[in-house]
């Protein structure tokens, strides 16, 4: 069951962040409208959804080389600020891998000797291989990033 379960957490964890990021998302059509029905009533069909049959992507958890079973993992969801002027601090990836969006002003990531900027609707993957910082290079905006990521539990 845990290697099924490991297999469909990529699934998860993009849907969680589509849906984290849904006001961000460009315009999408919409599949159909939703017939309005009593307050207390289910709908027979899904109804005005998008983007359900297409994960965002898929990061590969075997890589992660990751101990234990799924059950000592969380899938963790949150909104990290960065204030004008703030930072992140350099940190790697491998066994915490993770999605994640911006969704407020602009940041400055740097791998090695690499530095891109990324501005809000912009988004990456957090592989086995990923160490990067931040910095938010505005004296005046905070940024924000939408980070949804697997962390071992805490004992």
């Amino acid at each position: 069951m845990s290697n099924f379960m490991f297999r469909f957490l990529p699934a998860v964890m993009a849907a969680l962040f589509a849906v984290g990021c849904a006001s961000t998302q460009p315009e999408t059509k919409a599949v159909s409208a939703p017939v309005v029905r009593g307050p207390d009533t289910a709908p027979e069909k899904p109804a005005g959804l998008s983007g359900t049959a297409d994960a965002y992507g898929w990061v590969d958890l075997a890589e992660h080389k990751m101990p234990g079973s799924l059950g000592d993992y969380d899938l963790r969801a949150r909104v990290v600020g960065i204030a004008p002027g703030g930072a992140i601090h350099n940190h790697p990836h491998a066994g915490r891998p993770g999605i994640v969006q911006v969704t407020k002003g602009t940041v400055i990531e740097y791998r090695g000797d690499r530095a891109r900027t990324l501005k809000v609707g912009d988004s990456w993957f957090e592989n086995s291989d990923t160490t990067h910082w931040f910095r938010n290079p505005s004296s005046a905006e905070a940024a924000e990033l939408w980070v949804v990521d697997l962390v071992p539990k805490k004992k």
